[in-house]
């Protein structure tokens, strides 16, 4: 697809990563997240959908705590990850509010996407925010 396709979609999903959000100490890059706010508010703004897939509330956590090196166990990460959590999802929040835009966070698995009920209910769940 070519940024000029954009014009014709009525839905825009965004992917970010961490190293899009955080410079390598793991702190929050708030220069990036403001341009890239800015530009989803625009784009907001033209009448698109538009969801945000964030990633970086592990690098987040390593940050808060002052790790030395990244979790390798799957509860260290999540331990990461429900530390970093709130911190990105105020900075979101701030950040959008700024352009008066709302924001809202849902957290999904793979099993959210391989289980039908589950499916079902994380799909409701976002064309519900979505058509607020």
């Amino acid at each position: 697809m070519e940024r000029s396709d954009l014009a014709r979609c009525e839905r825009i999903v965004v992917k970010v990563g961490t190293s899009t959000l955080t410079h390598p100490t793991h702190q929050l890059n708030l220069m990036r997240m403001e341009v890239l706010v800015r530009e989803m508010a625009d784009i907001h703004n033209q009448g698109k959908e538009l969801l945000l897939v964030s990633s970086g509330a592990i690098g987040l956590g390593v940050a808060r705590l002052g790790l030395k090196e990244p979790p390798r166990t799957l509860p260290m990460k999540q331990a990461m990850a429900a530390v970093g959590q709130g911190t990105l999802v105020h900075m979101y929040e701030k950040l959008f509010s700024e352009y008066s835009k709302t924001v809202a966070q849902v957290l999904l698995t793979k099993d959210d996407f391989n289980e039908r009920l589950r499916y079902l209910n994380s799909r409701n769940t976002l064309l519900t925010l979505l058509g607020l």
